[in-house]
């Protein structure tokens, strides 16, 4: 019976060695203003700074800045959903998801 715990303690150790030593698959991602977009997505930004569009493929994202540099509205448009999103202060104001 020593012998068969021995076995499964050696074979668990194996295993859970094996499986933490697995290849990751890492994201080509980055986040911009709090939206995670692919490493390829188009970004313009106006000469003032004050707008940001991005488009990730069918994903197209709109961010207006006060002049202080806050977000002051944020829209996020795909496919399925438009989500909106206004801020005072950092503070979400007014928050609207239009599912189509």
């Amino acid at each position: 019976m020593k012998v068969s715990f021995k076995h499964l303690g050696l074979a668990l150790a194996l295993i859970g060695s094996l499986y933490s030593c697995r290849d990751q698959e890492e994201k080509d991602t980055k986040t911009i203003e709090g939206v995670e977009v692919s490493e390829d997505a188009k970004i313009e930004v106006s000469d003032d700074g004050e707008k940001i569009e991005i488009e990730d493929g069918d994903t197209e994202v709109k961010i207006k800045k006060d002049e202080d540099g806050n977000i002051e509205k944020k829209k996020i448009e795909t496919e399925e959903k438009e989500v909106k999103v206004k801020m005072e202060d950092g503070e979400v104001v007014k928050r609207k998801v239009d599912q189509e």
